[in-house]
């Protein structure tokens, strides 16, 4: 049996996760329910819940002031957030799961199937949970890259650039070289502020850029990344800038 608590202070929302839940998967069980930060703790030291779903303002708080307050966080954790661009790119880059409210179905299934397949796997959600932290209250921003066999945690401005290769992205860093199973597109939408795409498999880190070489960019690591022949107008301007 896996044990349940949901943390919202909308009982709309509450009520319609609960719904929810009971079709989608109902071998959970709903021991503990409440949109107060000090009834959660109690909650979760009595019944020591596997997952629980976390809005992030609560009537007297945050869901981070409950976790501030736990000794151990041995269960699960799926927040419920309304929409806020900024808190998304904190989750997207911390790569803990999240659900923008209203609640969608088919994400709610998915979270759920990734929670109960991680539930033992401590540090790897300890390390999560630190960057998202990090990410919330700090403009030296981290991002979680997940390989095959495990996850990486490097600061975004130590990123030189991204390499597509197909399916896969090649994550190149002043001092490492990380394949992941996203593509480019992904990372492109994700690195939007300072990243620069100068060709269909290239996208920079424009704080990188040391220079133009003939039809390339001179990166601080000394290597060449070529620029499209549309993009090239865009580039030159941007490096007048820097």
């Amino acid at each position: 049996m896996i044990k349940v608590i949901i943390i919202e202070d909308e009982i709309n929302v509450r009520a319609g996760l609960k719904k929810m839940l009971k079709i989608l998967e109902p071998t959970l069980k709903i021991v503990a329910e409440t949109g107060f930060v000090n009834q959660a703790i109690q909650q979760i030291k009595k019944e020591k819940p596997d997952l629980i779903f976390l809005d992030i303002k609560l009537e007297d708080g945050t869901g981070f002031d409950i976790l501030k307050q736990l000794k151990n966080i041995d269960f699960k954790i799926i927040f419920t957030t309304a929409y806020n661009e900024y808190a998304v790119n904190a989750f997207k880059f911390s790569a803990v799961d999240y659900l923008l409210k209203p609640i969608d179905p088919i994400e709610l299934q998915g979270a759920i199937k990734r929670a109960l397949f991680n539930i033992g796997n401590e540090k790897e959600h300890q390390d999560l949970l630190a960057v998202l932290k990090n990410n919330l209250v700090t403009k030296v921003q981290k991002i979680v890259l997940k390989t095959t066999k495990q996850h990486y945690i490097i600061y975004v401005k130590d990123i030189i650039n991204l390499k597509a290769d197909g399916a896969y992205t090649h994550f190149i860093t002043t001092n490492k070289k990380i394949t992941v199973s996203k593509n480019l597109k992904y990372y492109q939408d994700l690195l939007s502020t300072t990243f620069i795409r100068c060709h269909q498999s290239h996208l920079v880190n424009s704080k990188h850029i040391m220079g133009l070489n003939k039809e390339c960019l001179q990166m601080s690591n000394h290597s060449l990344i070529p620029i499209s022949t549309r993009k090239k107008a865009e580039i030159i301007k941007l490096i007048h800038k820097i």
